[in-house]
């Protein structure tokens, strides 16, 4: 059973109280759906910059924080979208799990296993729910190749390639604005680059595929300052090898400078019995070639800039249930109402974590690094 359709006999029991702390580019996502699913009353926004937050509020007729204490205080919120600057994940979630509030947290889960440890602690000891956000695993089409896999489609899953890539080009418009960003170009407060930033859905993905089966030993290549020069730990692209128990392996591979026509998210599972392609942005019905441009930013709600509907485009028909997004928050809170832990948890978003440190330790080292880390 795919994990977005668990729980469907408790659909519309009741309505949980839900608010989103972080409004950069994936909170309002987290926002938007919060206010459509039906399991789901929004309460509240939480954000540091009152200008945003008071926007975001008055689009659901929500109440606005500035200040996430003041937001955990509410009695009416019951579940948190944690989703501000990776460095922040594990003080909220912590905070937030304190007050008793389940949560669910965005992609990196924090920084480092001691943080992960410390919020996974935080939520049994509180008896909490807790959900890490991975959209890939509740995307209709990535979550159907499981269900195949399940059912013996594929026979015995050997190896899955999963990619996650940009489409930055260098000297573009579109790379200085990224370039610009600022947290996400503090190694202190991020964690890392591309790795860290995408292709750790990738590294979740292939967990996903593989049932979950422990990490055994990581390789990867990682290549720095494709383009414009960028800080130290602020990698552009990462090649990453995974050992898994079983005999199974794993291949991540994440760039921010793969050109040709918006995100790239690919996956290739192969069994004794089977294969299966998996192609999340250019998997749809429509292709457009466009000299004129038709009022639409590329293909994606991601990385979008202006010119990107020049040229050939590729549409996604609701593109926010195709990616995943309303499902993962749908399981959230369905999982709340049956009183069980969603299927991917915090142990996930650490797991995940822990085989991305180890590449960076590979990279530095030129050696490949044995699993758990010490």
């Amino acid at each position: 059973m795919r994990f977005w359709e668990a729980g469907a006999t408790y659909f519309l029991a009741r309505k949980i109280g839900t608010a989103v702390v972080g409004l950069g580019s994936i909170g309002p996502v987290h926002a938007k759906w919060y206010s459509e699913i039906p399991e789901s009353k929004l309460v509240a926004v939480c954000d540091v910059r009152e200008k945003i937050v008071k926007e975001v509020a008055a689009k659901y007729n929500v109440r606005a924080y500035t200040d996430y204490h003041e937001l955990l205080e509410d009695r009416e919120i019951e579940a948190v979208t944690i989703c501000p600057p990776n460095f922040l994940h594990a003080p909220i979630a912590i905070d937030a799990a304190k007050k008793g509030k389940h949560i669910a947290v965005e992609k990196p889960l924090c920084l480092n296993l001691g943080e992960a440890d410390r919020m996974i602690d935080a939520v049994k000891k509180s008896g909490v729910y807790d959900q890490y956000l991975e959209n890939l695993c509740f995307a209709p089409s990535y979550s159907l190749a499981k269900e195949i896999i399940d059912k013996g489609g594929l026979g015995n899953v050997y190896y899955c390639k999963a990619r996650e890539s940009g489409d930055i080009v260098k000297g573009s418009k579109r790379e200085e604005r990224t370039v610009e960003k600022g947290w996400q170009l503090d190694p202190k407060k991020s964690g890392g680059g591309m790795l860290m930033d995408t292709g750790i859905h990738a590294v979740q993905y292939v967990r996903y595929i593989f049932d979950k089966a422990p990490a055994l030993r990581v390789h990867a290549e990682i290549i720095d300052s494709i383009g414009m020069r960028k800080p130290k730990g602020i990698e552009d692209a990462a090649f990453v090898t995974i050992r898994f128990r079983g005999n199974k392996v794993g291949i991540v591979d994440t760039s921010l400078y793969a050109t040709g026509g918006g995100c790239d998210d690919t996956a290739e599972i192969y069994g004794d019995r089977g294969t299966v392609y998996l192609d999340l942005y250019r998997r749809n019905p429509i292709r457009v070639h466009s000299h004129a441009g038709y009022s639409m930013l590329a293909h994606s709600m991601f990385n979008s800039s202006p010119g990107d509907d020049r040229g050939w485009s590729y549409p996604i028909p609701e593109e926010h249930y195709a990616l995943g997004y309303f499902h993962e928050q749908r399981h959230f809170l369905q999982s709340i109402i049956a009183n069980r832990r969603p299927q991917v948890n915090l142990e996930d978003g650490r797991a995940a974590l822990e085989i991305v440190l180890a590449a960076y330790k590979s990279h530095e080292t030129g050696e490949s690094v044995s699993l758990p880390l010490s």
